[in-house]
């Protein structure tokens, strides 16, 4: 009598595919009413990581066109997006793997979470490079310092004495020292300029270094004396910050052993059998216990870093 209808699971595959159309039309709506304001948001934030790039770089004395700085964005995501399409190929090309092959080239070319990837590598190489130029500021202070107070010593001024040290002494500390010398030969304060200095490389042996020198400039006082004391200081705590490194080395080369382990591991059980290591990265609970390994290591590596990190 009914023949003419179709079987119950003919419906149920209609209205699988109502439900599909439903939910493409919604993503359509949500995506062509959000994507202005998300691509604006986008927009802002690229922009405003450019602008922090280059003046990071200019606090280097590097001159970096925009142009660079985004070209450096992009490529790190494309790199690392291809690196996640590479380390997912011999996953198989189904629904649920694609799924997990998106979430990888995601974080991978996003880096969320600050991982140091993709989207966000460029701000951690620019953070290295600037970390890189403070570690050789500091290491050319104390002979800075010397230079300074041998100078008042045999009669200079203090504007001398830093001249010499920008004459003498290789970069950074020569540009740093020639930079707040012509900000005061072009009218600028002498107190006004050392602020520069010290907000510029934000150092605590700076900003005592130019504590000093404003205050003794005010009230008077042996700037000589001072500038030998302020190394004395700086002199003594490294080598404090020397003797924490030396004890604390052998819970940091613990804690990278324990990091590395897993993945040299991982890497000698593929040249043994690559077959039956390779079931991790070809299968979905493969990918889940990588995802909780590396989320363990992850967490494993910060809290040794906090037990062996000694401030000083």
């Amino acid at each position: 009598m009914f023949d003419w209808l179709p079987l119950w699971w003919d419906f149920l595959t209609f209205g699988r595919l109502v439900a599909l159309g439903v939910a493409l039309v919604a993503w359509a709506a949500v995506g062509w009413f959000a994507a202005p304001k998300l691509w604006l948001l986008i927009d802002d934030i690229t922009r405003g990581y450019v602008r922090w790039m280059q003046a990071e770089f200019d606090r280097m004395f590097l001159e970096v066109s925009s142009a660079f700085c985004v070209l450096c964005i992009l490529s790190s995501v494309v790199v690392f997006a291809a690196l996640g399409f590479f380390l997912t190929s011999q996953l198989p090309w189904a629904v649920g793997y694609n799924l997990i092959r998106a979430l990888v080239v995601g974080i991978l070319a996003v880096g969320p979470f600050g991982m140091p990837a993709g989207y966000n590598l460029p701000k951690f190489v620019v953070q290295w490079m600037w970390q890189r130029r403070i570690d050789q500021f500091e290491d050319q202070l104390l002979d800075a310092l010397a230079f300074m107070s041998n100078g008042l010593k045999s009669g200079l001024s203090l504007l001398q004495s830093m001249d010499m040290v920008r004459e003498e002494l290789p970069n950074p500390i020569s540009q740093e020292f020639a930079l707040t010398l012509n900000h005061q030969r072009l009218g600028m304060p002498l107190e006004d300029a050392l602020l520069g200095l010290e907000k510029r490389v934000g150092t605590e042996d700076v900003q005592i270094i130019v504590t000093s020198i404003n205050i003794l400039r005010q009230s008077g006082g042996n700037l000589a004396e001072t500038f030998d004391t302020v190394a004395n200081t700086i002199r003594e705590r490294k080598k404090v910050s020397g003797k924490v490194k030396s004890l604390t080395a052998q819970g940091v080369a613990q804690g990278v052993i324990i990091v590395c382990m897993p993945f040299v591991l991982t890497f000698a059980l593929w040249s043994i059998d690559p077959v039956l290591i390779s079931r991790l990265w070809t299968t979905a609970l493969g990918w889940a216990m990588l995802f909780l390994m590396v989320t363990l290591q992850v967490i494993g590596g910060t809290m040794i870093r906090k037990i062996v990190k000694v401030e000083v």
